[in-house]
């Protein structure tokens, strides 16, 4: 048994699975939203209420993998890579939650997204344009079966625009702002 934790701008994402002839085979999935890199557009600190979400979400996240015995393999994304105070994020999952946390960079962070989609969608040979909007950044992998052609990653995040440029304003259609 194997557990993936995606360790997100937005939020996290635990899947547990068993290696079947095919692939994978999901046997337990949990996402919940941290919000982990909400608090300024430039995403420089990780705020201590964001960080306390976040250990008590990963603390949930490892009970589930331990109860299905899982290697558990977790990857931090945008708000952690780019946080000045990672390192007490990263000390704090290790320490209480039993979380090893790896930072992966936004091409790794595409590669693993690519490799994902290829195996939940039977894509084939087929060319491929793929767009995953994350918390913090936007990634761009354009690929040809396995090979990646392209692949790029924006600061144009969800969490990160809307922290930016909507912070003391709603954006639901009541307000109107958009129609002035």
């Amino acid at each position: 048994m194997f557990a993936a934790l995606d360790i997100g701008t937005n939020s996290f994402h635990l899947v547990v699975a068993k290696p079947v002839e095919t692939g994978f085979e999901v046997i337990a999935s949990e996402k919940e939203v941290i919000r982990l890199g909400h608090g300024s557009g430039d995403m420089k600190l990780l705020e201590q209420d964001a960080i306390d979400r976040g250990i008590a979400a990963l603390t949930r996240m490892r009970a589930i993998a331990d109860v299905h015995n899982a290697k558990l393999r977790a990857v931090a994304t945008s708000a952690v890579r780019e946080a000045q105070n990672k390192n007490d994020f990263i000390k704090r999952a290790r320490k209480e939650a039993d979380v090893d946390v790896e930072i992966i960079s936004g091409i790794e962070e595409a590669r693993l997204i690519h490799l994902g989609v290829r195996h939940a969608i039977a894509i084939g040979d087929r060319p491929m344009l793929m767009s995953d909007i994350g918390g913090g950044f936007n990634r761009i992998v354009v690929a040809v079966g396995e090979k990646i052609l392209l692949s790029r990653s924006f600061k144009l995040g969800a969490v990160r625009l809307t922290d930016r440029f909507f912070r003391n304003r709603s954006v639901a259609p009541e307000c109107g702002w958009w129609l002035s």
